[in-house]
Order: C-alpha cells, then structure tokens, then sequence
C-alpha cells in the first residue's frame, strides 16, 4: 500500500482540524435538559441527529486519509510517535503501513451480529479499534465475557493466542485486556442506543443477555455491565470521545460522559452465572421458544465454513478443489453457484453447478471438486442446474450452498476472489457483484484480492477449527493471473509446491503443483 507525503500529512495534522462544533461535553446535551434522567429514545435522537459524518471505511483514492483508517490513527496512538496502540494485544504497532501484515479494524459489535457493511454502523468509530489480523481471527465474531462463565472451561484458551496475558479465547466467548473491558461495555451500549434499524442498512442492534436472534443480538449485558462498573472511563477514554466528536463524527458516546446512565437505561446486572454451573442467565430460561415443526434435513446441519475451497482456477478452463471438513452423506446435494445473491436468494443471471454425493458418503477430510482435467475426485459428476457456469477471470464470489428443509438456500461459503459486495435488494447486479449474505459466521467468508488462480498454502498440520481460521488469512494464499493450480498427477508439467494437509487425528495428504500457462 503506498502512501503519498500528502496523506501522511493529513494522517497526522487531522487532530487539530475540530471540524465539528458542539462537542463540548457541557454543552452537547443541552437539548435534553440538565436533570439527565433520560431515557433511551431520548439519548438515541440525540445520537442519531448529531452523527454528522458517515465516514468511508477505507478512501479508495487515498487509503488512510479521511477515512475509518485515519480515524483510528488518530483515535488510538500508541505511546511513541507514529504508532497506534492495539487492543486485545495492549501493544503498539506502527500506523503506518496498515492492512493484513500489521494492524487491521476490529468492530467491537461484530460485522456478523448485525453491523453489515453498509449502514452508518459499519464505519461508525465508537465502535472500532485496532488490532493484529491473527486476534481479529481468534475473537471471530464472539461475545464478550469471562472464561468458564456461560460456556464450558474446557473450551477455554488463556491467555488467547496473539492477545495480552490477560485475556482468554473459549467456544463463544473472548475475554479482553482487563484495561479495556469497561471502554468495550460502553461501546457496546452505545451501538445499542444508536442503532434501532430506522436508518436504511441498519438493525435494530441490542445488547442482552439472551442472544437468540445472532443477526443482531450482541451479548453479554450484565457483564458489560459489571466491567463498566469496574472500570469506569479514564482520562485516554475520555479523550478518545472527545476527539471522536470534533474530529471525525460529530456525536459523542454518553456512557463515557455519564457513567451513571448506564443504571439508567439498563437496571441492575443479573448475578453472573456460577462458574462451571447453568450456561444461560436464569432470565433467559424464563423465555418460552417455540418448538420446530418441522424435520431437519442433513443442510440444516451442517455450518458455514463444514465445506471449504482450497483450489481455484478461473482461468479456462474451469477448476474448484473443494474440502468438507465434515461427513457428507449419500444423495447430498452441494450446489456451487456464480449467481450473486440478493439478501434472500439468488438471482438467476450466470449459472449453478449441483454435485450430488454418490453411494456410500464421502467421509470428513475428503478432497474433491470440479474441473476437467485437474485429477480432482468427482470432477466430472457435476452437473450443470442452472444457466452457464463460468467463472470470471475479472473476480467474483463463488457461493457453496445446500438447500435446508424448509427448500430455502442455506449458504456454507463465499468464496470471493476480487469481486464486490454491494447492496442487497438489488434486481440485478453486475459482473462481479453481489450482496454480502448474513450469517455466514466465523468460517463462511473468504475474501480475497483479485487473482485469476488460488491455492491455499498456509499451515496444515493445524486443529478444524484452526485450519478453517488459516483459510481466511489472504497471506496464506498464493495467487496468479497467468499460473494455474492443480493435483499432481493430472498432465500438468513441473511440480513447484507440495502441501500436507493434516486435520486433527485424522491424516490425509494431498499435493498439488502450479505450472505456467
């Protein structure tokens, strides 16, 4: 990533622009009254009227000048000169460069759980801090809490790999630096004051301590709570809010301003789950769900990221080397589509390829896929379901998908290779473009920049869980326009890399080489 003198300049000069008037803490409520016994409608119009700048998250003419990346520059400074500090490592890196080798943006309120990508909330930094790309994989999407209290502390990992020595990283929850726990409760409040879904691309985002509608849901209430009381904000938070105000946004986070509020809004915490006891608040045990009507098929079991790519040439002609993770049992149908998708559905205009498992399953670590001539298992028993499948040679996300019982399509991977994520809702969508499906969870998305051919050649000798983590760090990937990818075996010429993938106790080894075109 290049850097002209003049970005840099505006990196570092943007501190003392205070574009925003208003920002005094004294004088930005004034408009609510001076007895401060608001209430949420209240303090959300107040936020909601005064976020005056919807910043880009990254400037495509000018990464890290007026932008979410320059934002935090400023924001988050380390303790020397052109440095910031990271969060869940509570070290600094330099600011610049940025990206996937050195420091990236956490969202707090994760992406996954309701934020999107498109909505004020994607960009808005009360929520955002940064991190090292390995912490961004380890925390995933997870709520927030302590080890052992509503998961199983088997599950746990302490001190959480890449992070402080005072964290953990369990099944579905992260526990961050003690230093930074009350400034992620208040974050969190704040996105739940800000955020009610009335605004185009947002949802109605909550904090709570019964997380059933993971769309939108972030958790754990009582226990951002009780960091918040624990860790009240200092001096660095409070200059973080300010600055966030008169530099970047406009708005300001109350709960920073006005601890007290926190009571306010949400009432006393729930006492905390004896560890190793219930893994649900008693609250939350109260509330009745309906039970299913209706038979899960195998797709209702199976979770984004079961089914992965690890091999990708859309040069012609075509190939996707593909890898389950789990078992795949006989008369499974797996589609892989080039359709974009619209939020609910895709839209018929490139085509859809369906693999049907044959007799006797295909057991978990399987390698197989499509593409004449690449020596893959199954290659040629896909058959075409709809239209012309092609892939585009200019990037696209490829889609991996099964349909569950109720006959909707329940998506196990985007695979996107350079193309775009735009909005949902669209009619249609060019070339390349495609709305970001939701739920796609920790493992269900790989994003990648634009090459023609892909193959993963990162570590292998790894846990599932790890592995499936690995694919999604691009630096684990090697790309070419003109190199083609393939298993050794097939006609293709000198063998320039040899990879063994190993997962968890069950081995299989596969190997594959790139030649020239």
């Amino acid at each position: 990533m290049k850097f002209s003198l003049l970005s840099l300049f505006a990196i570092l000069s943007v501190a003392s622009a205070q574009p925003f008037g208003g920002c005094n803490v004294d004088r930005y409520y004034d408009d609510l009254g001076a007895t401060k016994s608001w209430d949420k409608g209240e303090l959300h119009a107040l936020l909601q009227s005064t976020h005056r700048n919807v910043l880009p998250f990254t400037s495509r003419e000018d990464p890290g000048t007026d932008d979410v990346w320059a934002a935090i520059i400023d924001l988050d400074p380390g303790s020397t000169d052109g440095t910031v500090h990271l969060a869940y490592e509570d070290t600094d890196e330099v600011s610049i460069p940025f990206g996937q080798r050195t420091w990236i943006k956490e969202h707090l309120f994760p992406i996954l759980r309701g934020v999107g990508q498109f909505g004020p909330d994607y960009s808005d930094v009360h929520n955002i801090r940064p991190i090292s790309p390995l912490t961004d994989i380890v925390r995933g999407n997870s709520y927030f809490g302590e080890c052992g209290v509503l998961v199983r502390e088997d599950t746990c990992i302490e001190p959480a790999e890449g992070a402080a020595g005072d964290t953990c990283s369990c099944n579905r929850v992260f526990t961050p630096p003690a230093n930074l726990r009350g400034d992620i409760a208040r974050a969190l409040m704040y996105m739940d004051v800000r955020y009610d879904g009335s605004e185009p691309d947002t949802l109605d985002l909550r904090l709570t301590d019964c997380p059933f509608e993971p769309e939108r849901d972030m958790a754990y209430l009582s226990q951002m709570l009780q960091w918040h009381a624990e860790d009240p904000p200092d001096e660095a938070e409070r200059i973080r809010n300010d600055k966030a105000c008169r530099n970047w946004q406009g708005n300001r986070n109350p709960f920073v301003d006005y601890p007290e509020l926190a009571e306010q809004i949400y009432g006393e915490p729930l006492p905390l789950p004896a560890v190793g006891d219930r893994l649900i608040y008693e609250a939350c045990e109260a509330i009745t769900t309906e039970a299913p009507t209706f038979a899960p098929n195998q797709c209702d079991l199976f979770a984004p990221g079961d089914v992965q790519i690890w091999l990708m040439n859309s040069n012609e002609p075509d190939t996707i080397g593909l890898y389950s993770f789990v078992d795949l049992p006989e008369d499974f149908e797996l589609l892989v589509t080039t359709n974009p998708w619209n939020g609910e559905e895709f839209v018929e205009q490139e085509g859809t390829l369906s693999f049907v498992v044959p007799q006797g399953g295909l057991d978990a670590g399987s390698v197989f896929g499509y593409g004449s001539g690449s020596g893959l298992d199954y290659a040629q028993q896909w058959e075409v379901k709809q239209g012309s499948f092609a892939m585009s040679s200019r990037g696209e996300p490829i889609f991996l998908y099964c349909f569950d019982s109720s006959g909707d399509p329940k998506i196990l991977l985007a695979f996107n290779y350079g193309g775009s994520f735009t909005s949902a809702g669209l009619d249609s969508y060019g070339r390349g473009e495609s709305a970001l499906p939701e739920n796609l969870g920790l493992f269900g998305l790989i994003d990648l920049p634009h090459y023609n051919n892909y193959l993963y050649q990162g570590p292998t000798d790894l846990s599932e869980e790890e592995l499936k983590a690995a694919l999604k760090i691009p630096f684990n990937w090697i790309g070419s326009d003109m190199e083609r990818y393939s298993i050794v075996g097939s006609s293709s010429g000198p063998t320039s890399m040899n990879r063994r993938w190993l997962v968890g106790v069950g081995a299989l080894a596969i190997t594959v080489t790139a030649w020239a075109m």
